[in-house]
C-alpha cells in the first residue's frame, strides 16, 4: 500500500520534499535519537504495518526512509522535547438519532494545519488484503490514516491534536485510525481496541458507526477518557475534557487556558443546538463554513502560525458515502464519494 501511495503521488513529490525539509528544519537538531529509538522499538512490535507503509512510500517516492520516519514522528518529538502548544487545530463533531434529519449519523471534520499541506491533501481508497476497504483523507507522503476515514462497514473516525504532557512511545493516531478502519465495524469494538493498545497520545478520536453510536476517545499515553454522546451529538476540538487528561494540558500547566480551542468547541456546540433535529449535509456544510469576528470561527483562514483550514469532510456512515472539500469549506465545493 505504501509503494502504491508513493508511485501514485509522484506528481506532487516536489511539494512533499519541500514540506518534509521545512518541518524537519523547524524541528531543529534535537537530541532525539533515544526518543526515536524507543518509538521504532514499539512500532516494530505493535505497528509493523506503519513501518512497512513508510518503507513503501519512501521507495515509491525515491526518498530516504529514515528521513520520512523522522517526519512522521515530528509532532511526537515536538510534544516530547518542546512542550509544543502550536495551533495544529481541527474541529470535529458527530450527530445522530433525533438530532439529525432522518435520524441517520453524520461525522464531519475541518482540518486545520500548516498551509503548505494544502497541496498534499489526498483522498484515498484502501483495499487491504486482510481487512475492510475504506476511504480516507490523508497527507501525501504520510503513513496510515493521516486525518480521517470511513470503512465499508460504516465505522467513521476523525482525529484532533491536543497539546498535552501525557505522551510517550506508542501507536500514533494515524496508526490507530488505520487499524480501526481495517479491523473494526462498531464504536464499541473500536473503544475496546483503543483501551488495550499502547498509545502515543495526545489527541482526540471521534467515532461514529452505521447504527448511530458515537463517542470521543481522549488519547493519552498513560491515561484515556471516553465522552459519550449527549443529546445525540459529540464535539471535539484541541483540548481534553475529562479531568485526568485536562490537567495535563500544556497551556493549563503553564497557567493559561485552552481558550481558542474552547471557543471553537462552544461555537460547534451552539450550532448543533440551533440546528438540532434537522442536521444534514447542507447544515453540516454551513456549520463548517462558519467564521467569527474574534475567536470561535470553525472555518479558519489564519491560525496565527502559517496554518489555516485546508480540507473539510462530511461522512454519512449509514450510506457509506462522504463529501470532501479540498480547501476551505467557505470557498470550495464538495464532491461525493461512496463505498
Amino acid at each position: 500500500m505504501g509503494l502504491q501511495h508513493g508511485r501514485q503521488l509522484l506528481d506532487v513529490r516536489p511539494s512533499i520534499v519541500e514540506t518534509v525539509e521545512k518541518r524537519l528544519t523547524a524541528l531543529g537538531d534535537f537530541a532525539a535519537a533515544t526518543l526515536l529509538g524507543e518509538l521504532v522499538n514499539v512500532w516494530a512490535l505493535k505497528a509493523r504495518s506503519t513501518l512497512d507503509m513508510l518503507a513503501g512510500i519512501a521507495e515509491g517516492l525515491e526518498m530516504d526512509e529514515a528521513l520520512l520516519f523522522r517526519y512522521a514522528a515530528a509532532s511526537y518529538l515536538e510534544d516530547r522535547l518542546r512542550d509544543n502548544s502550536g495551533t495544529e487545530g481541527c474541529t470535529v463533531w458527530a450527530a445522530s438519532g433525533a438530532a439529525t434529519a432522518g435520524g441517520t449519523p453524520i461525522l464531519t471534520k475541518n482540518r486545520d494545519f500548516n498551509s503548505a499541506h494544502l497541496a498534499l491533501q489526498t483522498l484515498a481508497l484502501a483495499a487491504p488484503q486482510d481487512g475492510y476497504r475504506y476511504l480516507y483523507v490523508t497527507g501525501a507522503g504520510s503513513p496510515g490514516v493521516y486525518s480521517s476515514g470511513m470503512n465499508e462497514e460504516g465505522l467513521a473516525v476523525a482525529d484532533t491534536h491536543v497539546p498535552c504532557s501525557d505522551n510517550g512511545p506508542g501507536l500514533a493516531r494515524y496508526t490507530l485510525m488505520m487499524d480501526l478502519l481495517e479491523h473494526h465495524s462498531t464504536v464499541a469494538s473500536a473503544l475496546a481496541y483503543l483501551r488495550s493498545v499502547p498509545r502515543m497520545g495526545p489527541g482526540n478520536l471521534v467515532l461514529a458507526d452505521a447504527s448511530g453510536e458515537m463517542a470521543v476517545f481522549e488519547v493519552g499515553h498513560s491515561h484515556w477518557g471516553v465522552i459519550p454522546a449527549a443529546n445525540g451529538v459529540v464535539v471535539a476540538t484541541n483540548h481534553f475534557v475529562t479531568p485526568v487528561l485536562s490537567e495535563c494540558s500544556v497551556e493549563r500547566t503553564r497557567g493559561g487556558t485552552d481558550g481558542e480551542s474552547e471557543a471553537r468547541h462552544r461555537s460547534a456546540s451552539e450550532w448543533l443546538r440551533e440546528t438540532w433535529g434537522r442536521i444534514d449535509g447542507d447544515e453540516a456544510r454551513r456549520i463548517m463554513s462558519y467564521h467569527a469576528d474574534v475567536e470561535g470561527g470553525i472555518c479558519r483562514h489564519d491560525t496565527g502560525d502559517g496554518g489555516s483550514t485546508i480540507s473539510s469532510v462530511i461522512f454519512f456512515p449509514a450510506e457509506r458515502s462522504l463529501l470532501f472539500c479540498h480547501g476551505r469549506p467557505c470557498e470550495g465545493s464538495y464532491t461525493r464519494h461512496s463505498l
